[in-house]
């Protein structure tokens, strides 16, 4: 298993500097999963991370702040994620960012 780690600072993610984010293959499955550390804003929430491949998004819910993500989205030369949470009239959702994989 291998987890990719993002930062979520209010409406905006990033990758984790400290993470490493070269050697990634495509076409991997139930291998790599998503970790999300999360700003104030977020606390409470239900989360959902969005991962997107060829104009398609495969939604996954976060729990304890991990994802897997899905192998659908494995597929091409990059992935996007994105992070939408919800709870009481409440709503905040994230930019996309981009992961690049090397084609098998």
């Amino acid at each position: 298993m291998r987890t990719l780690k993002f930062i979520i600072t209010a409406q905006s993610i990033l990758k984790d500097p400290d993470c490493d984010f070269t050697g990634i293959v495509a076409g991997t499955q139930g291998y790599l999963y998503a970790e999300f550390s999360v700003s104030q804003e977020w606390e409470g929430c239900r989360m959902a991370a969005v991962f997107s491949c060829l104009g398609k998004e495969y939604p996954r819910p976060v729990i304890e702040g991990k994802s897997e993500i899905p192998k659908e989205a494995l597929t091409w030369d990059n992935f996007g994620v994105r992070v939408v949470g919800q709870r009481e009239n409440y709503r905040i959702t994230t930019n996309e960012v981009k992961v690049k994989q090397e084609r098998k």
